[in-house]
């Protein structure tokens, strides 16, 4: 694999609304905000590339029907948190009948078949639902093997089901913790956020993965938008109180635009330097994190996204159409620009 050019597929993720906990985490939509998103992506932020993610297939499919209609290549990813394997595989397989439409008349359209299976689906790991799965990583560490296992049993069911409709490439997005069998994968995919934890071995794990002589996919990456949010990477969130009337900030945390800039890049010179096939921004907007000049309730900080946007009683109204760009977006349109 090192002669493959890197970042062919130059791209961001973008939610259409997935079934997730708590419900002020779910995405209003409106399909000509949509359609204005992804031709922001296309013409000033310059993907190549998109990951479109959710739960509602309607919503997916119109979305990357609009992507591709502006050029970009799609990574459509079903996301059914809280399913059981059977209704996961049958949320699945509809998606992939629906995306092979697609992919003959676009071409440009390939499948992941999922996200971090192990904690947002039921019946790989112990627990009732997401947040119990995700605390097992850290009291039930000794029995990963196993969880992988069944993880892996999953897989092969989901990789025949998609098979037997969809004719496009498919991949998967794996957590760290993850260890998937990409025997019957065209890719390797990878969540691969950088934090203290990882920091020192980022690069020499990424170079591990080319053993596996496939191109290689990063589908999540980032950090929130906060002073040590880049030691943080998936954790950058947490900083956020949703038990009080209003959610607001824990602690006293500095808004840092910057440091969410130069973590993607960083990254980003890594994905071409070490000839990663395809890298994923995470993520272009997040409506549920309202900017705001009070710190205390400035959840935009503890956000993902690289464009903010204003609460639902500002005169600047997401609903009509307004955000602004964050630092990390001039940084990223630069960059793919230019590379």
């Amino acid at each position: 694999m090192e002669n493959q050019k890197a970042l062919i597929q130059k791209g961001i993720n973008y939610d259409v609304g997935t079934n997730f906990s708590p419900s002020s985490l779910t995405r209003e939509w409106r399909k000509t905000l949509m359609e204005q998103e992804i031709q922001v992506i296309s013409d000033q932020l310059h993907c190549t590339s998109i990951q479109i993610y959710g739960t509602d297939i309607n919503r997916l499919i119109q979305c990357a029907t609009t992507a591709l209609e502006n050029g970009l290549h799609v990574w459509l990813q079903p996301r059914l948190v809280e399913g059981s394997q059977e209704e996961t595989l049958a949320h699945l397989s509809e998606v992939a009948l629906a995306a092979e439409r697609l992919r003959k008349k676009y071409k440009k359209i390939d499948l992941s078949l999922g996200c971090e299976l192990s904690i947002f689906s039921s019946g790989i790991m112990p627990g009732r639902n997401h947040d119990e799965r995700a605390s097992k990583l850290h009291t039930m560490w000794w029995l990963l093997p196993w969880y992988n296992k069944k993880l892996n049993g999953y897989l092969r069911k989901a990789c025949k089901v998609v098979r037997s409709s969809f004719k496009g490439k498919i991949s998967y997005a794996a957590a760290l913790w993850e260890q998937v069998d990409w025997k019957e994968f065209d890719m390797i995919g990878l969540n691969f956020y950088k934090l203290a934890y990882n920091e020192s071995k980022y690069t020499k794990t990424l170079r591990k993965l080319y053993r596996q002589n496939k191109p290689i996919v990063i589908f999540e990456f980032g950090c929130a938008t906060y002073e040590g949010a880049d030691k943080k990477g998936p954790q950058g969130h947490d900083i956020i109180d949703w038990s009080t009337p209003v959610p607001q900030i824990k602690g006293n945390f500095k808004r840092n635009e910057r440091v969410q800039a130069n973590h993607i890049i960083e990254l980003l010179k890594i994905y071409k330097s070490e000839n990663i096939y395809g890298a994923f921004v995470y993520d272009f907007i997040q409506p549920y994190h309202p900017y705001s000049l009070d710190t205390r309730y400035d959840l935009d900080m503890a956000g993902y996204s690289i464009i903010k946007v204003y609460p639902s009683d500002s005169e600047k109204l997401y609903e009509s159409g307004y955000w602004e760009p964050k630092m990390a977006f001039e940084e990223i349109a630069k960059f793919y620009k230019t590379n």
